[in-house]
């Protein structure tokens, strides 16, 4: 396994998106005060197109990622749940590209943006494409749109143990597994002394390939620990301020 890139922000990383085709992966990272940030990093080679985008208050969030844009959402009433608003940056020009304060956003999908103003049923959608606020469909079903591949993968914690003994220290808490083309990836917390070590161990065949240290000094265990993008790996780590990958 070797390190593909390391990014460092100056916030907690919030909420992640990807556009999986183009190999985009969208951040949201907020200040100590909660104020958002943007970034967009081609995770195949780790350049970090889009570094630091503010946009409105603390009430706009990431919505999703296209091929060309970063889309926002708004929260009007913090205390609800539905959004209001939705505004496209352009990721490779790194400005507005549109936008639209009477639309809710529903999701990304093949033909486009799916969005949906107030007065139509609740299932039913308009079509935005990437580069403006004009819709290909003004009215279409939801279950007629071709969903986006989706292929992250996460590590779930489990009762079960390795059949390899990975440690000779004392393991805290659960073990995490992920099956991985042909391979068990699997991580784990050791006791260091007042704190815990994160540890990854990949098996093949029942034997180690790879085993490190993913995070050290750490004063709680971590509940997500990593996730995967084909044939990467990612890891979050200094507090969440900082997202690892490596090509597993």
């Amino acid at each position: 396994m070797t390190r593909s890139f390391s990014h460092q922000f100056e916030g907690r990383i919030w909420k992640m998106d990807i556009h999986e085709e183009t190999g985009l992966l969208g951040i949201e990272w907020r200040t100590e005060e909660g104020v958002p940030h943007f970034s967009v990093i081609h995770y195949p080679d780790g350049n970090l197109l889009l570094a630091d985008f503010s946009y409105g208050d603390r009430w706009w969030t990431l919505a999703g990622i296209t091929a060309e844009s970063l889309l926002l959402q708004h929260f009007p009433q913090p205390n609800q749940a539905h959004t209001r608003g939705l505004v496209a940056i352009d990721i490779l020009q790194q400005k507005i590209r549109w936008e639209r304060f009477d639309l809710q956003f529903v999701e990304v999908v093949q033909e486009g943006i799916a969005v949906q103003p107030g007065y139509l049923e609740p299932h039913q959608v308009m079509v935005f494409t990437d580069q403006d606020n004009k819709p290909l469909f003004q009215t279409i079903s939801l279950d007629q749109l071709t969903p986006l591949s989706r292929g992250i993968q996460s590590a779930q914690p489990t009762d079960a143990v390795p059949a390899t003994m990975l440690s000779e220290n004392p393991v805290v808490g659960p073990y995490f597994y992920l099956p991985h083309q042909g391979k068990e990836l699997w991580a784990y917390h050791e006791a260091d002394g007042p704190s815990f070590k994160l540890m990854l161990a990949i098996l093949e065949n029942g034997r180690i390939v790879y085993q490190d240290c993913l995070a050290d000094k750490l004063s709680y265990l971590l509940p997500e620990v990593f996730f995967t993008i084909g044939q990467q790996l990612f890891f979050i780590r200094n507090n969440k301020q900082e997202i690892v990958s490596y090509f597993v």
